[in-house]
């Protein structure tokens, strides 16, 4: 089920907790076979280049609260995630 996709606690150390320096493993965000994400190199290049910028420019970038995820259909990215710069 998509819904449950980099969710595995046999995978992932607290799959709920967003950590954008977790160990990289393998992802399935972008699906897979067939159905493979066509943008999907796009939006990891995007993530490569712009992450460094955004954690440069703002050092002390911190969440302000639990993020807010989406619970619509079979999608369940943020909705909302609020930081203190």
């Amino acid at each position: 089920m998509l819904a449950a996709a980099n969710r595995d606690p046999q995978i992932w150390d607290d799959p709920a907790r967003f950590d954008p320096r977790r160990a990289i493993k393998p992802n399935f965000s972008f699906g897979a076979g067939l159905h493979f994400c066509v943008g999907a190199p796009l939006a990891r290049l995007e993530l490569q280049i712009a992450l460094p910028i955004v954690f440069e420019r703002c050092p002390d970038l911190r969440l302000c609260g639990a993020p807010d995820y989406s619970n619509k259909y079979h999608f369940h990215g943020l909705e909302r995630l609020l930081l203190h710069i």
